[in-house]
């Protein structure tokens, strides 16, 4: 079991909803993977009014115990807020100097973080992942047609708005930042929908952040939780624009 005095060197955030089903693999993969890293850690996995058994699971994942240098921690909410909601909590209640939040399928694997760390203990405030690799090619190509062309339309929409136009990924689900930097980015969030990611570069740019990023792994993964309804490209005009603004 790990001491929760010591201070851990990285944090990983888990935004889970009803997660019963992937929540088991994930977690022992993550925890596998950082028990092998020369520095504590911790896990915070942010339920967001889960109704499955995704916080028993976790409850049950602490008390079976973990791995000396790896702290495991669950964050719960009464309620679905949303996973920008999730995340902001978690990243809030991190203690790592550095903080990742990936998702809960691992479609970035929990490796790929060792890519964006040099970044941040160099000096970079966030570091983010780009599913765009140094060749030119892009790991979205394997999503469903759907959500392909959803995508594209996102990032058409958020460039010809001005929002974060010199970056190309701005929803690599990895991500990493400083503990000061993080706390002042998640205390300003509030968007709660999945384009909360141009939010949080909007602010750390707005703050005077420095923003690198590398190219990670990703791949498509079955069953994701966010549900492109009739209408959305209303809601997603409405955040771009208030982030053009500088609004929150």
């Amino acid at each position: 079991m790990s001491d929760p005095a010591r201070v851990p060197h990285v944090t990983f955030v888990i935004p889970a909803y009803n997660e019963e089903a992937r929540l088991p693999a994930s977690l022992d993969r993550v925890i596998a993977f950082l028990a092998q890293q020369p520095f504590d850690s911790e896990i915070i996995v942010s339920d967001d009014g889960s109704r499955d058994t995704t916080t028993s699971i976790v409850e049950q994942r602490i008390a079976a115990g973990t791995p000396p240098s790896v702290t495991l921690r669950l964050l719960r909410a009464e309620r679905n807020e949303g996973k920008g909601a999730a995340i902001r909590r978690g990243m809030l209640d991190a203690r790592g100097a550095f903080a990742f939040f990936v998702d809960a399928d691992l479609a970035t694997p929990p490796d790929q973080s060792l890519k964006l760390l040099p970044k941040l203990e160099a000096g970079a405030d966030v570091a983010i992942g780009s599913r765009i690799q140094p060749d030119g090619s892009d790991m979205r190509a394997s999503q469903p047609l759907k959500r392909r062309l959803a995508g594209q339309t996102f990032t058409l929409m958020r460039k010809a708005l001005g929002v974060l136009r010199d970056i190309d990924d701005t929803q690599c689900p990895m991500k990493g930042f400083r503990r000061e930097a993080a706390r002042a980015i998640f205390e300003r969030q509030r968007l709660s929908g999945w384009i909360f990611d141009a939010e949080v570069l909007s602010i750390a740019r707005s703050l005077g952040q420095r923003i690198e990023a590398a190219p990670v792994t990703w791949q498509h993964v079955e069953g994701s939780r966010i549900r492109l309804r009739p209408g959305e490209a209303w809601q997603v005009l409405r955040d771009l624009l208030r982030l053009r603004r500088g609004r929150s």
